[in-house]
């Protein structure tokens, strides 16, 4: 029997020199109030008690510290795993933070990923199954472009995701695959269906940037059947300094009903959704059609020099 789907996340990029030059807290609440509201109250009108669809506001941000890892021939990247390392920021030190792995497979086969084992070997380990969903689009293939090459008609693309996230002791020795296959115990046999791989469970990984990570959450939108979209702003920053992100995401996250939607629901919030790509016009991302690309190691994501860039403040 196929597992039930946990939840779908509806997840869009956006510009992040928008958020160049004021706080998180004060571009969220603008964002949530003259773009959000409006695009709910036009493309989902009110409630059957006539209230708004919208409701609460962004709290304070949440900091992280992110780094993602891979083998040097990105091994878990042929396989479509991403493996996350997260510490979250108590005031300005890490200090007895709590370190964070997750091991993602994410795929567009349901039925592959709803059959994979993937278990984390710490009894605090918890998973998930979640269909994520984002834009129609890809990156336009022609050498040195900066875009994403988008339909006529938006629509989206859908992927599957197992997950699982534990706290773990990740220092230098355990930065290897035998590490890994400590913390995630079939890493091996995920790895091993993907071809031309040569690592060995000694092989040493390799990250890539370290990120900032600045999230907001508390604003919601009720899309009946009392199915909640949970929304969360993401901000990544690139280094130490907190100048200019690299890269800004919203999205909203919606639990199923013992993995099921009722279709009234799923078709308000793909409208919901279609709306952001097309009524939030140069709010939205136009270079990039993938955030966990831009923060693997170089030799498995997109070129450096394509991201580096959007580093540097505006003039």
């Amino acid at each position: 029997m196929r597992p039930e789907l946990d939840g779908r996340e509806y997840k869009l990029l956006l510009s992040p020199e928008r958020f160049r030059d004021a706080s998180l807290e004060t571009v969220a609440e603008a964002f949530w109030d003259n773009q959000m509201k409006p695009l709910m109250d036009r493309r989902l009108g009110l409630r059957d008690g006539g209230e708004p669809r919208y409701e609460g506001r962004f709290d304070e941000p949440i900091e992280r510290t992110v780094r993602y890892w891979d083998t040097p021939d990105c091994a878990l990247t042929r396989a479509s795993l991403a493996l996350r390392e997260r510490v979250q920021v108590h005031g300005q030190s890490r200090s007895g933070a709590r370190t964070e792995i997750t091991l993602k497979l994410r795929m567009a086969d349901l039925f592959v990923v709803a059959a994979t084992e993937l278990r984390g070997s710490d009894d605090r380990a918890r998973s998930s199954f979640e269909e994520d969903i984002a834009p129609l689009e890809v990156d336009d293939p022609l050498p040195g472009k900066r875009s994403v090459v988008v339909p006529d008609q938006r629509s989206i693309r859908s992927r599957f995701s197992r997950s699982t996230t534990q706290p773990a002791d990740w220092r230098d020795p355990q930065r290897t695959l035998a590490g890994v296959h400590v913390l995630f115990p079939t890493i091996f046999e995920l790895v091993g269906t993907s071809t031309s791989i040569q690592s060995t469970p000694d092989t040493g990984l390799d990250c890539g940037p370290t990120i900032r990570e600045f999230v907001v959450k508390g604003a919601n939108v009720r899309l009946g059947a009392g199915i909640v979209g949970k929304f969360a702003l993401t901000l990544w920053y690139f280094g130490a300094e907190r100048s200019a992100p690299t890269v800004a995401e919203i999205s909203f996250k919606c639990a199923t009903i013992e993995g099921d939607m009722p279709g009234k629901v799923a078709r308000r919030a793909l409208a919901l959704f279609i709306a952001m790509q097309t009524d939030l016009g140069d709010w939205v991302n136009s270079k990039h059609s993938s955030k966990t690309a831009l923060a693997l190691p170089d030799i498995c994501g997109p070129p450096r020099q394509l991201v580096e860039p959007m580093l540097q403040p505006s003039d």
